[in-house]
């Protein structure tokens, strides 16, 4: 992959463009391109332009009106999406008048080598889907051309958080690399890993393997089936094991070859410790599905019926037989489908069947019930939602992103929920972007006397709005704290706890605990 940003301005539909700003960038790779709409702040544009949701060396399409100039005027903005891997961003007007950038806005692009690039439109019935094509085109053109990205892909998942790193991440970015599905085949002549391109293509994976010994190894004479689809049957370097490939377009043989490359150091790296694992859990995280789905037979417990899941965060010197025992033991009683397994220090317990709130509530009492003193230190994350593979995935990463911040803004909960680690990774990355709303509401509360802030994060973080509750925990009678809030409502004009008015007010103090910790409420005074 090479192809350079200053390679898609000889593009016809760039050809008439003016570098305005991170000119240093001019050499940065591009290898895929989306549209934004700079003007937009809606909270899901904010969270697509995430580090974990956006694509590295991604090249950003934009438009203005003639009298809407100034677009850009928030450097915050600039340098989130550099921090997501975003090389720049085309900007297209009409008119003559080439628009203009504030100093500061020029000075951060510059700074972060982000471009910024004003692109005159030529025709008027010229299209983002137009522009879009062009450039993809190029990109795969290009990557036909020099398939050799073995370096490039290994790199990225080596640089991924530990669980990630897996020959199934590596097959996934291959399938989107070339733009087909891909299957490793064993020596017994099974899959062992496959990847569907798109994820929404249907492959019968159980057919091919019928007919995988008629199909020429090495790209001699690839065999199109009656809907089309070309199958080009590669074998690894060195190994017995082989790859298929399924697409709409006949995969090259300098292609292959690559592939084959990047999958036979990727199974070196990370295909050789799972071999004789017996942990269905470890196989559904790191996204071996075949393998999973294979488990999941052994255990009679099928993966993809995943409703509902525990997650119990241990310290390290637990003993992990006797607390899967105990746990298992607990939960066997409200659910007749489960597994459960350690994973990273971590037991995870997947039920197929999500157990009601007052069944929730029974298992919560019975596990702080524990004679072994076995749950000391533990946190509980309780998923009443899970919905499958795909669910169990999402929830461990969201586990092992957030529950550091959850557990420090909620430090006296036992037991955290999906929605407790959502709002975790709200005020983090509340705190990471540094908002104006962010800085208003630390201003506001270290304006406050320091008793009122702490009776608010017991009344509205720590205790459910339980003032008797919230009185026990900071030392001081009952009145004492309605007395507070009283004095709080009349800061604020709104009765803390009340919705949608205490939104950002929860989430201010999630951030203030994030920016602070959390003081010994024994240290207050009235």
């Amino acid at each position: 992959m090479s192809v350079r940003v200053r390679d898609l301005l000889k593009l016809p539909t760039l050809s008439r463009s003016h570098i305005a700003a991170g000119e240093a960038g001019l050499d940065r790779i591009v290898s895929t391109v989306s549209v934004i709409d700079f003007t937009a702040t809606s909270v899901a544009q904010r969270e697509l332009y995430q580090p974990e949701n956006s694509a590295n060396e991604q090249l950003l399409l934009t438009s203005i009106e003639q009298d809407n100039y100034d677009l850009v005027t928030d450097c915050t903005k600039i340098e989130q999406l550099a921090k997501t891997g975003c090389v720049g961003v085309v900007i297209y007007y009409v008119g003559e008048r080439v628009p203009s950038l504030l100093t500061e806005i020029k000075e951060t692009a510059d700074r972060l080598r982000f471009l910024m690039i004003f692109a005159q439109e030529t025709q008027k019935n010229m299209t983002y889907s137009a522009v879009i094509s062009e450039i993809m085109f190029a990109i795969f053109q290009d990557r036909m051309r020099h398939p050799s990205f073995a370096p490039t892909i290994i790199g990225r998942v080596s640089a991924m958080p530990e669980y990630r790193r897996s020959v199934g991440e590596v097959l996934k970015l291959l399938a989107e690399q070339i733009q087909a599905s891909l299957a490793v085949i064993d020596d017994q002549g099974e899959i062992v890993y496959r990847e569907n391109w798109p994820k929404e293509a249907v492959v019968n994976w159980e057919s091919l393997l019928n007919v995988v010994e008629k199909i020429n190894m090495n790209g001699e004479l690839p065999v199109t089936t009656s809907d089309g689809m070309k199958i080009t049957h590669w074998r690894l370097p060195n190994s017995e094991e082989t790859v298929l490939f399924v697409g709409r377009q006949t995969v090259t043989n300098l292609t292959c070859e690559r592939v084959a490359e990047t999958l036979q150091t990727a199974l070196n790296l990370w295909g050789g410790q799972n071999q004789d694992d017996q942990n269905l859990i470890r196989a559904i995280i790191q996204g071996q599905i075949v393998r999973a789905a294979k488990l999941g037979r052994q255990y009679r417990f099928e993966p993809k019926n995943t409703q509902a899941a525990l997650i119990v965060s241990c310290p390290n010197d637990v003993n992990k037989a006797k607390m899967k025992k105990w746990v298992d033991q607990l939960t066997e009683q409200y659910t007749d489908q489960l597994i459960s397994d350690w994973y990273n220090d971590q037991l995870i317990v997947l039920l197929e069947k999500t157990p009601s709130y007052q069944n929730w509530q029974n298992w919560e009492t019975d596990f702080k019930k524990d004679d072994h003193q076995l749950v000391a230190q533990c946190v509980v994350v309780e998923a009443a939602l899970v919905d499958g593979v795909g669910g169990i995935q999402r929830l461990y990463q969201l586990v092992s992103q957030y529950l550091p911040a959850a557990r420090t803004i909620l430090p006296y909960r036992l037991f955290l929920n999906q929605a407790d680690l959502e709002f975790a990774r709200g005020c983090q990355r509340e705190l990471q972007e540094e908002g104006t709303e962010v800085i208003r509401w630390q201003k506001r509360l270290d304006s406050m006397q320091h008793n009122l802030v702490e009776t608010l994060m017991a009344f509205l973080l720590d205790t459910p709005q339980n003032i008797e509750q919230a009185g026990d925990l900071l030392y001081v009678h009952r009145n004492t704290i309605k007395y507070r809030l009283n004095k709080i409502s009349n800061r604020f004009g709104f009765v803390p706890g009340v919705m949608p008015e205490s939104f950002e007010l929860y989430q201010a103090l999630g951030v203030h605990r994030l920016l602070r910790g959390n003081d010994d409420p024994g240290e207050l005074g009235e």
